[in-house]
């Protein structure tokens, strides 16, 4: 109820924010509010940086969770799935929807608190969130406004330049150091914190774990520099244990127009009808088979509308469709779904089951409307130790340590999901059993972290994305056909979002000088900065 009030009273006063143009008479309103309250801007940007229904199902859901090949089956992966551009908008939903809301919110927060002694730790966490903001979006367009974004109103900057990935890379480091050394325990509160009921030093932690996870991006391109911004994230104090974990705990609100809200991913999932619904890839279900991976209860289970056929008791029995939108190896086509068998339940009744019963869809616990979104958790810090181990950093010396650690607190994650079953240590040691002898080669070590952080990223698949682009880790085969659907790139993987169009007639001279960068066409193919061959 709190999150919803907080939600509800940010939400109406940013729809106050609309009206910026004409008289000022006309648009002083007497009752009006003309500073917003920063914790009600915090509450409301942490509520939307889960995503809302329209953008997670357009850039998260169809494209980068299929491209790494654990969504399919919904007509819409074929984005991701097929590399496929069936509709262009959905490869600019997350730059058209954050630069505006997020973004510009967060913004303002930090030009309001920057000499506001009383506002010094919200200034320093709005900081944070900012680069965190910024990550995703280079990380998936590649050069993008940056020093002058959002500057407009400020600074009558309304073309802002397109800055290298190179240098905001250089700019997250140095916001994330000062703004985690800005954080004071004894200092004033934040309020409306959604992540951490303001908690300073879990803030702290996340900052750090931030500054980890962009470090290792690094890893391809500037080795040195990514060792010197790991180590720095490890000596300031990154996450340890599960309470440190940063994730937004959603509200399963329903209104009385019939409307649910609560996880944009979940709503996607429950607006899907079952002819055309997201399935997990067989890529993905078939290494958790083969691990005995018991999150695989958690993630998937077979169900006809919103009844359950039930789950099997062995992880052999189930199954996940083929990349792209294919299903068995006779490779039926996202709209053959609805060709359906019969059976009859204990009452004589009939219903629709048939062979694709077994083809599990995201599950009641991860696709309820009041399920969580996690944005960065122990786990992947762990795995990222054990990368670090096994580069000699930090002073970390046993990877298998961190890694297993990284595996304890994933499968322990997952009691954060509504009403999903607490997951056996029996069961957790079967998965750590999978990885022993743990392996002794780099790249043998590589593979086996990265398999389980792509595993820990599920339905996180912006995240899942970046990190496969990273290290190449899990080795996916990349979709080239299905009967006569074929891959639209001649079976290369894309590496990076199309920039908006809107873009090209609004911003026309930097957006050229970017794309210039980029060989002169808006490429998809071509890799961002730090995805170097």
């Amino acid at each position: 109820m709190k999150l919803f009030l907080y939600i509800l009273v940010a939400g109406i006063l940013l729809a106050g924010q609309a009206c910026t143009k004409g008289f000022d008479d006309l648009n002083t309103n007497p009752s009006g509010i003309s500073d917003l309250d920063p914790s009600y801007q915090l509450t409301k940007i942490q509520a939307d940086m889960s995503g809302d229904r329209e953008d997670t199902w357009r850039y998260d859901l169809g494209i980068c969770s299929p491209i790494v090949q654990q969504l399919g089956g919904s007509w819409w992966t074929q984005h991701g799935g097929m590399y496929q551009v069936v509709e262009k908008n959905h490869w600019f939903s997350h730059w058209e929807t954050t630069f505006p809301r997020e973004l510009k919110n967060i913004q303002d927060i930090i030009d309001k608190t920057a000499d506001d002694p009383a506002q010094a730790n919200m200034h320093a966490a709005a900081r944070i969130l900012r680069v965190y903001l910024y990550a995703k979006l280079t990380d998936l367009y590649g050069d993008i406004p940056y020093s002058e974004a959002i500057k407009g109103y400020t600074e009558r900057k309304f073309l802002p330049k397109y800055d290298s990935q190179e240098s905001i890379y250089q700019d997250f480091f140095k916001e994330l150091e000062a703004a985690v050394a800005t954080l004071d325990a004894a200092g004033p509160a934040i309020k409306g914190d959604l992540f951490f009921s303001g908690d300073i030093s879990k803030w702290k932690k996340l900052g750090n774990s931030l500054r980890l996870r962009l470090g290792f991006r690094l890893t391809k391109v500037n080795s040195g520099e990514a060792q010197r911004q790991v180590e720095a994230a490890i000596a300031g104090g990154v996450m340890t244990q599960l309470e440190d974990i940063c994730m937004l705990k959603h509200a399963a609100i329903s209104f009385t127009i019939g409307d649910n809200r609560g996880n944009g991913r979940s709503q996607v999932f429950k607006s899907e009808p079952i002819s055309a619904g997201f399935r997990l890839v067989r890529t993905f279900v078939d290494t958790m088979v083969n691990t005995q991976d018991p999150r695989l209860y958690i993630f998937g289970g077979t169900y006809i509308g919103d009844g359950i056929i039930g789950v099997s008791n062995n992880l052999i029995d189930l199954s996940g469709l083929m990349p792209a939108l294919g299903t068995t190896p006779g490779a039926m086509a996202w709209n053959e779904w609805s060709d359906y068998g019969t059976v009859q339940d204990g009452a004589g009744n009939d219903i629709y089951v048939g062979h694709n019963n077994k083809f599990l869809q995201p599950s009641k616990y991860v696709s309820a409307l009041d399920a969580p979104f996690f944005h960065i958790t122990p786990a992947e810090v762990e795995f990222l130790l054990a990368e670090a181990a096994a580069r000699g950093w930090g002073g970390l010396t046993d990877p298998e340590e961190h890694f297993m650690k990284g595996i304890q607190l994933a499968c322990e994650a997952t009691k954060y999901y509504p009403g999903a079953p607490a997951i056996a240590q029996e069961r957790i040691n079967d998965l750590k059993d999978a990885y022993t002898p743990f392996p002794t080669a780099f790249a043998d070590r590589m593979n086996a972290i990265h398999t389980q952080v792509w595993v820990n990223f599920f339905l996180n698949g912006a995240e899942a994305y970046a990190n496969f682009r990273r290290t190449g880790y899990p080795a996916l085969t990349p979709f080239t056909s299905v009967e006569w659907y074929t891959s639209g790139t001649n079976g290369v993987i894309p590496r990076r979002f199309f920039y908006p169009e809107s873009e090209a007639i609004q911003n026309p001279v930097n957006y050229q000088a970017a794309v210039d960068r980029l060989g002169g066409a808006n490429d998809w193919l071509k890799r961002v900065w730090w995805d170097k061959e």
